[in-house]
């Protein structure tokens, strides 16, 4: 347990609080979309504000359109859209994508599926190199673009890799999420279906609180101990995570820690506690009053992210993603446990590969194809 927390350990600085880009990405894919208000909610907590912004006015008489006969037929029966997190500028790492989900929309069954990708899942390029994909995205900037062109990377090659025509991409750091969840949708409710016991869960801003200790005595410490058996020295520096199974409220910052927490978990563990986050999200959202304005909440929402879903595709879309809440969700956590593998790169990093080798995605493609 001690070498797990040591390990995960060196990846903390990079996790922060990226799980917020996956969670506000599905918002705007499925809020957006789907025409569903949180603006409508928190609007009654500030009816003056309101009524005297004329920006925000609202028609809420307007019809939302359902005629599907504008859309093509090849996007009346699936959509796919990858959902990417990273910490953005400022942070270690900031734009390796440490949450990779595709978002696969089956329109006839009405069913949503999340398809969890191993940040350390391992490819050769064309170029001779090889790549854990949660790379892809930095690699796509080096070569100019932006997180655009990065995203777009990303895009093609997951395309490739699982055999799905991904059609959009949605890329968002963290800003503004806590809020949206803790005062926007003013809570959720998170069916905690595994409990989670976590005694070493990490305080934001207390990595470097000395818990009591003189300097000498830290010197002392760190000349005797080191990874787990030095840092559990410094208790004030964690706080003990419990999630018991069953419905539980969640404010932004427990939904935070819910799917942030590493110690005694995996990224296959923290990939189904998001899923369970998504979807207490979309309950939240569907329980609230429709906005019938597409326009004003893109724009409220576009200001965080990164995509190539316009207005324009969004308002096309809205026929067919009206009735979301009515979608079942599913989830595919590609793992060891089905069609991958562990193993260690030339230069000794952990990754993930097909259990069929090294670029062959034969296995994991219809896995997906039999799973959606």
């Amino acid at each position: 347990m001690w070498q797990a927390w040591q390990k995960n350990k060196k990846l903390e600085k990079k996790q922060k609080i990226i799980i917020y880009a996956v969670l506000a990405a599905i918002i705007l894919l499925v809020v957006t979309v789907s025409a569903i208000a949180s603006y409508h909610y928190f609007g009654r907590k500030k009816e003056a504000k309101l009524e005297t912004a004329n920006s925000l006015d609202l028609d809420l008489d307007q019809t939302i359109n359902s005629d599907t006969d504008k859309i093509k037929a090849e996007d009346r029966t699936t959509l796919n859209v990858l959902l990417a997190g990273y910490g953005g500028a400022g942070h270690e790492g900031g734009f390796l994508s440490d949450i990779i989900q595709i978002a696969h929309f089956d329109f006839p069954k009405k069913q949503l599926t999340f398809i969890s990708i191993p940040r350390d899942l391992y490819l050769s390029a064309k170029d001779g190199k090889n790549y854990k994909v949660n790379a892809l995205m930095s690699v796509g900037m080096s070569q100019g673009g932006g997180v655009s062109a990065g995203l777009e990377l990303m895009q093609k090659s997951l395309s490739q890799i699982t055999g799905l025509p991904i059609k959009y991409f949605i890329g968002i750091d963290f800003v503004g999420f806590q809020r949206t969840i803790g005062y926007e949708l003013g809570s959720i409710e998170v069916n905690v279906t595994q409990a989670l016991d976590d005694p070493w869960y990490p305080i934001e801003g207390a990595q470097l609180d000395p818990c009591g200790f003189s300097p000498e005595e830290i010197a002392s410490m760190t000349a005797t101990y080191s990874g787990f058996e030095l840092e559990s020295k410094f208790t004030c520096r964690y706080k003990h995570l419990v999630y018991p199974p069953g419905k539980v409220k969640m404010e932004g910052a427990d939904a935070l820690a819910y799917v942030r927490s590493r110690h005694s978990s995996s990224d296959y563990d923290r990939s189904r506690r998001q899923v369970e986050v998504l979807t207490a999200i979309r309950d939240k959202l569907f329980k609230l009053e429709v906005l019938k304005d597409v326009p004003k909440y893109y724009e409220a929402f576009s200001q965080h992210v990164t995509t190539n879903l316009d207005l324009a595709s969004v308002q096309y879309l809205v026929p067919l993603l009206i009735n979301v809440d009515e979608f079942t969700i599913k989830s595919i956590n590609l793992s060891p446990d089905n069609v991958l593998q562990n193993g260690k790169s030339s230069e000794g990093a952990f990754i993930v590969i097909p259990k069929a080798g090294m670029n062959d995605w034969t296995q994991l493609q219809a896995l997906i194809k039999s799973q959606i």
